[in-house]
């Protein structure tokens, strides 16, 4: 299974190995209130910079942990569901366990021969504006002109102006005529090195098609199979790997044009919608984020440069070299991954098991969203580690009630490890490579 995700604070996928379990401060109070903020730090003072920090960091941990314990959650309603339509057990009361019931079944059919392919891209954005407040209230040192010493390229400024630099537009959709991160709709055919849905001109796909195969298809079949069906003669109906030809929802791969709908993998012109993660030149609509070339006259979103018109101070959206202020940043950054938007598309092939390849295609939306949200968070969940009182107090006089606040926090990051780790072996279960 290939998950690809693209994003300008995302960065693609990471060795589970490397989301190392936190050690907490046990009998730490880790309740939070409405804004996910840990009660603990209610008694710090924000004006003194070690103890904004100590705020900022506890402002993170508590919204990841929240929002890791809604993708295991949501792990284990895609998991319970899926053993559902399968006939498998669906009593398990946990992620890891109703995903490992999972897993087997999956396995089972690996071992039989079945081929199970599904890529998954997702685009994930963090919400700028999360950070740009949070960062409004770390007490970076007045020497520090954040637009000299962010990193390159990653200084983002809300505009209403002209942008000197690159614009990234944002909408549920908007019209675009540059390139797009998530789903373009065009109606003229467009180059697509993504996951198309409409047509491919592509002679040769691999994919889903509704109007099935006309030659050389193999995979699973829902219509009619003309050629082989698990190696032996067909002309009908068949519940394992067909070979030949399909008459309609053919998935796998075939060396004819669709002549219906197509949803998957597209390596030519695409009419319809393409997804790439890395971006797709759009002359239509975007569903996602519309990025413009330098020199946009009239940019009425995030203007990565200077702009004529600011509606707020600058945001470093990368590395901030300020003395005292990486720390406060970075816990920033996470709570605003913590509530970064995302978008999926999902190729799924499935062949010799028409019975699996159901109940996948069947909640493919369910699993495209639990996927992208895992890997969304996973890596500022673990940017938490390695943090300890001594991390804080090194900056100044965090006081009791930093400590207090410190010790809840790396509860909460405990926790939000341990989720995110139980929702990265659910991902693998569906191609049954976990456990």
């Amino acid at each position: 299974m290939s998950v690809y995700l693209k994003s300008r604070v995302l960065p693609a996928i990471v060795s589970l190995a490397t989301l190392g379990v936190l050690v907490g401060v046990d009998g730490c109070n880790t309740a939070v209130d409405k804004n996910g903020t840990p009660e603990a730090c209610n008694g710090l003072d924000a004006t003194a910079k070690a103890q904004a920090t100590v705020l900022a960091y506890g402002q993170a941990a508590g919204k990841l942990e929240q929002k890791a314990a809604d993708v295991e959650a949501k792990w284990l309603a895609v998991c319970n569901g899926l053993n559902g339509d399968l006939g498998e057990d669906t009593s398990k009361t946990s992620a890891a366990d109703a995903c490992a019931v999972l897993n087997a079944r999956v396995k089972k059919a690996l071992n039989a021969g079945v081929t199970v392919t599904l890529d998954v891209e997702a685009n994930c954005q963090a919400d700028v504006k999360v950070q740009a407040d949070c960062e409004a209230n770390c007490q970076v040192s007045a020497s520090c002109d954040v637009a000299a010493k962010c990193e390159p390229g990653k200084l983002v400024v809300d505009c209403n102006g002209s942008c000197d630099a690159e614009c990234d537009i944002k909408a549920p959709s908007v019209a675009c005529t540059g390139t797009c991160e998530g789903t373009c709709k065009a109606d003229a055919a467009i180059q697509c090195m993504g996951q198309c849905e409409g047509q491919c001109t592509a002679p040769q796909w691999e994919g889903t098609c509704d109007a099935g195969c006309t030659a050389g298809f193999s995979g699973t079949c829902n219509g009619m199979c003309n050629g082989m069906c698990d190696g032996a003669n067909s002309t009908g109906m068949c519940a394992g790997k067909c070979e030949g030809s399909c008459s309609a929802q053919a998935s796998g791969k075939c060396t004819a044009q669709c002549t219906g709908t197509f949803k998957g993998g597209c390596t030519a012109m695409c009419m319809g919608s393409c997804a790439l993660s890395a971006g797709v030149m759009c002359n239509g609509t975007c569903e996602g984020t519309c990025a413009y070339a330098p020199g946009k006259a009239d940019c009425n979103g995030e203007c990565h440069g200077k702009c004529s018109a600011e509606v707020s101070p600058p945001t470093c959206t990368g590395k901030l070299d300020c003395q005292g202020s990486a720390d406060c940043h970075a816990s920033c950054q996470s709570s605003a991954q913590a509530d970064a938007s995302c978008s999926a598309e999902a190729n799924l092939v499935v062949e010799g098991d028409a019975k699996l390849y159901a109940a996948l295609n069947a909640r493919l939306d369910s699993i495209k969203d639990a996927f992208a949200l895992t890997f969304a968070l996973k890596d500022p969940i673990a940017a938490l580690a390695g943090k300890t009182v001594g991390t804080f107090q090194a900056l100044g006089d965090i006081g009791v009630s930093g400590a207090t606040c410190v010790g809840a926090s790396l509860e909460l990051a405990a926790q939000a490890s341990v989720s995110i780790n139980v929702s990265v072996s659910a991902s693998a279960s569906v191609q049954g490579k976990a456990g």
